[in-house]
Protein backbone atom coordinates (compact mmCIF):
# COMPACT_ATOMS: atom_id res chain seq x y z
CA UNK A 1 0.00 0.00 0.00
CA UNK A 2 1.39 3.31 -0.95
CA UNK A 3 0.75 6.39 1.67
CA UNK A 4 1.12 9.88 0.89
CA UNK A 5 3.19 12.37 3.11
CA UNK A 6 0.80 14.62 4.94
CA UNK A 7 0.57 18.45 4.38
CA UNK A 8 1.01 20.81 7.41
CA UNK A 9 -2.15 22.58 7.28
CA UNK A 10 -0.66 25.81 9.00
CA UNK A 11 -0.71 27.72 5.88
CA UNK A 12 -4.67 27.44 5.92
CA UNK A 13 -5.83 29.50 9.05
CA UNK A 14 -8.79 30.49 9.89
CA UNK A 15 -8.35 33.98 9.10
CA UNK A 16 -7.40 32.96 5.18
CA UNK A 17 -10.87 31.87 3.87
CA UNK A 18 -12.34 35.16 5.69
CA UNK A 19 -10.15 37.54 3.89
CA UNK A 20 -11.62 38.78 0.40
CA UNK A 21 -9.23 37.55 -2.52
CA UNK A 22 -6.48 40.48 -3.20
CA UNK A 23 -5.88 41.68 -6.20
CA UNK A 24 -2.51 42.96 -7.71
CA UNK A 25 -3.89 46.71 -9.16
CA UNK A 26 -0.09 47.25 -10.27
CA UNK A 27 -0.72 44.18 -12.47
CA UNK A 28 -3.69 45.39 -14.48
CA UNK A 29 -1.93 48.63 -15.26
CA UNK A 30 0.88 47.01 -16.05
CA UNK A 31 -0.24 45.93 -20.07
CA UNK A 32 2.02 45.87 -22.79
CA UNK A 33 1.40 48.38 -25.61
CA UNK A 34 1.60 46.91 -29.05
CA UNK A 35 2.83 49.03 -31.20
CA UNK A 36 1.52 49.96 -35.02
CA UNK A 37 3.83 47.28 -36.60
CA UNK A 38 2.87 44.72 -34.76
CA UNK A 39 -0.92 45.39 -35.11
CA UNK A 40 -0.42 45.28 -39.11
CA UNK A 41 2.16 42.22 -38.67
CA UNK A 42 -0.64 40.37 -37.07
CA UNK A 43 -3.54 41.73 -39.30
CA UNK A 44 -1.83 40.97 -42.53
CA UNK A 45 -1.37 37.62 -41.64
CA UNK A 46 -4.94 36.76 -41.16
CA UNK A 47 -5.75 38.67 -44.35
CA UNK A 48 -3.52 36.39 -46.30
CA UNK A 49 -4.71 32.77 -44.57
CA UNK A 50 -8.37 33.98 -45.74
CA UNK A 51 -6.58 35.03 -49.00
CA UNK A 52 -5.35 31.61 -49.33
CA UNK A 53 -8.43 30.20 -47.90
CA UNK A 54 -10.35 32.07 -50.93
CA UNK A 55 -7.98 30.62 -53.39
CA UNK A 56 -8.68 27.01 -52.44
CA UNK A 57 -12.48 27.19 -52.84
CA UNK A 58 -12.05 28.46 -56.16
CA UNK A 59 -12.11 25.96 -59.62
CA UNK A 60 -9.03 24.88 -61.19
CA UNK A 61 -8.41 24.27 -64.75
CA UNK A 62 -10.00 25.84 -67.78
CA UNK A 63 -13.59 25.59 -68.56
CA UNK A 64 -15.81 22.43 -70.09
CA UNK A 65 -16.86 22.59 -73.95
CA UNK A 66 -16.22 24.98 -77.10
CA UNK A 67 -15.78 28.19 -75.95
CA UNK A 68 -17.17 31.58 -78.17
CA UNK A 69 -15.18 34.36 -77.52
CA UNK A 70 -16.97 37.27 -76.03
CA UNK A 71 -18.38 39.62 -78.78
CA UNK A 72 -17.67 37.08 -81.67
CA UNK A 73 -20.99 35.57 -83.19
CA UNK A 74 -20.90 31.85 -84.56
CA UNK A 75 -21.01 31.02 -88.30
CA UNK A 76 -24.42 31.86 -90.11
CA UNK A 77 -24.52 27.96 -91.35
CA UNK A 78 -23.91 26.51 -88.01
CA UNK A 79 -25.67 28.89 -84.99
CA UNK A 80 -25.35 27.40 -81.25
CA UNK A 81 -28.49 27.87 -80.22
CA UNK A 82 -28.02 28.88 -76.45
CA UNK A 83 -24.54 31.19 -75.14
CA UNK A 84 -21.60 28.68 -74.49
CA UNK A 85 -21.55 30.47 -70.93
CA UNK A 86 -24.66 28.36 -69.92
CA UNK A 87 -25.06 25.46 -68.38
CA UNK A 88 -25.75 22.30 -70.52
CA UNK A 89 -27.40 19.25 -69.00
CA UNK A 90 -25.29 15.63 -68.91
CA UNK A 91 -26.89 12.25 -69.19
CA UNK A 92 -25.65 8.95 -68.87
CA UNK A 93 -26.02 6.59 -71.28
CA UNK A 94 -26.00 2.74 -69.92
CA UNK A 95 -25.31 1.11 -73.33
CA UNK A 96 -23.11 1.49 -76.58
CA UNK A 97 -25.56 3.44 -79.03
CA UNK A 98 -24.99 3.64 -82.83
CA UNK A 99 -25.84 6.59 -84.85
CA UNK A 100 -26.70 7.01 -88.17
CA UNK A 101 -23.51 6.99 -89.96
CA UNK A 102 -22.09 4.30 -88.08
CA UNK A 103 -19.87 6.00 -85.11
CA UNK A 104 -20.58 4.30 -81.45
CA UNK A 105 -21.04 6.33 -78.59
CA UNK A 106 -19.57 3.83 -75.87
CA UNK A 107 -21.50 3.72 -72.46
CA UNK A 108 -20.71 7.36 -69.77
CA UNK A 109 -21.68 10.70 -69.20
CA UNK A 110 -22.09 12.81 -71.92
CA UNK A 111 -22.98 16.28 -72.36
CA UNK A 112 -25.64 17.62 -74.36
CA UNK A 113 -25.31 20.81 -76.93
CA UNK A 114 -27.86 21.55 -79.32
CA UNK A 115 -27.16 22.87 -82.47
CA UNK A 116 -29.30 24.80 -85.45
CA UNK A 117 -28.02 24.33 -88.69
CA UNK A 118 -29.93 26.00 -92.03
CA UNK A 119 -33.65 26.10 -91.70
CA UNK A 120 -34.78 24.26 -88.81
CA UNK A 121 -32.18 21.27 -88.82
CA UNK A 122 -31.29 20.49 -85.19
CA UNK A 123 -28.24 18.83 -84.21
CA UNK A 124 -27.15 17.28 -80.76
CA UNK A 125 -23.69 17.46 -79.92
CA UNK A 126 -22.60 14.85 -77.09
CA UNK A 127 -19.41 16.01 -75.27
CA UNK A 128 -17.08 13.91 -73.00
CA UNK A 129 -15.03 17.20 -71.85
CA UNK A 130 -14.40 19.17 -74.58
CA UNK A 131 -13.90 16.79 -77.27
CA UNK A 132 -16.97 16.24 -79.34
CA UNK A 133 -17.95 12.77 -79.51
CA UNK A 134 -20.57 12.38 -81.67
CA UNK A 135 -23.42 14.76 -83.78
CA UNK A 136 -26.66 13.49 -84.40
CA UNK A 137 -29.68 14.64 -85.90
CA UNK A 138 -32.72 15.49 -83.87
CA UNK A 139 -36.16 17.11 -84.92
CA UNK A 140 -38.13 20.03 -82.90
CA UNK A 141 -40.71 18.95 -80.69
CA UNK A 142 -43.78 20.38 -79.71
CA UNK A 143 -43.35 18.77 -76.26
CA UNK A 144 -41.51 18.89 -73.23
CA UNK A 145 -42.23 15.67 -71.97
CA UNK A 146 -43.71 16.81 -68.47
CA UNK A 147 -40.53 17.93 -67.61
CA UNK A 148 -40.23 20.00 -64.34
CA UNK A 149 -37.28 22.39 -65.50
CA UNK A 150 -36.89 24.98 -67.96
CA UNK A 151 -33.37 22.96 -69.04
CA UNK A 152 -33.44 19.19 -69.36
CA UNK A 153 -31.71 16.53 -71.27
CA UNK A 154 -33.00 12.52 -70.75
CA UNK A 155 -32.23 9.00 -72.72
CA UNK A 156 -35.63 7.32 -72.68
CA UNK A 157 -34.80 3.37 -73.18
CA UNK A 158 -37.93 2.51 -76.18
CA UNK A 159 -38.00 -1.43 -76.80
CA UNK A 160 -34.69 -2.85 -77.02
CA UNK A 161 -33.54 -1.62 -80.17
CA UNK A 162 -33.24 2.03 -79.87
CA UNK A 163 -33.74 5.34 -77.55
CA UNK A 164 -34.82 8.56 -77.74
CA UNK A 165 -32.54 11.50 -76.50
CA UNK A 166 -34.80 14.49 -75.75
CA UNK A 167 -33.83 17.91 -75.09
CA UNK A 168 -35.36 21.04 -73.44
CA UNK A 169 -34.14 24.44 -72.99
CA UNK A 170 -36.23 28.08 -72.73
CA UNK A 171 -35.66 27.91 -76.93
CA UNK A 172 -36.33 24.57 -78.21
CA UNK A 173 -37.51 20.78 -77.16
CA UNK A 174 -35.73 18.37 -79.62
CA UNK A 175 -36.04 14.58 -79.62
CA UNK A 176 -33.31 12.27 -81.36
CA UNK A 177 -33.57 8.78 -82.13
CA UNK A 178 -29.98 6.63 -81.50
CA UNK A 179 -30.22 2.76 -82.06
CA UNK A 180 -28.81 0.62 -79.49
CA UNK A 181 -25.79 -1.51 -80.40
CA UNK A 182 -27.05 -5.27 -80.68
Amino acid sequence: MFLLPALPCAAFDDDFWDEPIKVDNEAKSQQKAVTDQEFNKVLNFFTRKKKEKEEKKKPKGAPIGPQIPEGQMPSMDNTVIKNAKDDYSTVMIPVTLITRDGKEIEPGYYRILPVKSGNKIYYLNFYQGNQLIAKIPAYESATDHNQKSLNYAKVIPVEDRYMNVIYGDIDCNIEARVDIKQ
